[in-house]
Parts: C-alpha cells; structure tokens; sequence
C-alpha cells in the first residue's frame, strides 16, 4: 500500500519545514524561501546539465538547498544558492556541496558555480 509511505513523507516534510519538490526541481528548499518556483527550477537544471552526476545519481540523491539570499543588483533580484546532496543510504561517501547564483533577470543567467566532492562547471 503506497499511500502510508507517500503520506509519511509529506508529513515529514512539513515537520521539518521543507516544501514538497516543485514539479521541475528536486531540490528541497524551505518552507516560506524567497527563491520563486521559476529560479528553483533553473536551479535543478544548472545541476542536472553543469554538474557530473549520472542519471541514476540524480534520481538517488537528495537535494536540500540549505542557505539562500535574495539581492537586488542593477535592477535585477541575484538569488545566491547553496545546496547538500548526498545518498542517505551511504552514509561512507562525502555530501557534494553546490553553490550557485542565478541572477533573475529576463533569461535568468547562471553567473557563479561552484562545488566539492562533484564537479559542475558553468
């Protein structure tokens, strides 16, 4: 019966204050973060096409965006970004750390990327 563990899921979820994924981003930001849908799923991906991860990787991965900021330059909003991804099952292997700024502009431009333990290149 899947509705037990789909359940279990949302409700912890909400316990620990992260929003369910959006429908174009697996990264799990916090409830109430100044990032929009839009930046999230640009976010998602700069990780999937800038970043040396395997498909079956990004489908075992977490994603947890763990720190952003929103700030106005020259009129546009640049939304700093930094994200855990690690295999909880495999506690032995080092979490990928990612940092990221997407400047919310009319194409919305990726203008810094950086990692550790993956390597993403922009």
């Amino acid at each position: 019966m899947m509705v037990r563990p789909i359940g279990l899921v949302f409700m912890l979820c909400a316990l620990t204050g992260f929003t369910p994924v959006p429908y174009g981003s697996k990264i799990l930001f916090a409830g109430g973060t100044d990032v929009p849908r839009p930046v999230q799923e640009r976010a998602w991906r700069v990780i999937e096409t800038h970043c040396n991860y395997q498909r079956y990787e990004l489908e075992q991965r977490s994603f947890w965006a763990y720190d952003t900021h929103a700030t106005k330059i020259d009129g546009a909003v640049a939304y700093s970004i930094k994200i855990i991804s690690e295999l909880a099952w495999r506690k032995s292997e080092p979490p990928s750390f990612i940092e990221m700024t997407i400047v919310g502009d009319d194409g919305m431009r990726l203008t810094a990327l950086k990692s550790t333990f993956v390597g993403c290149a922009a």
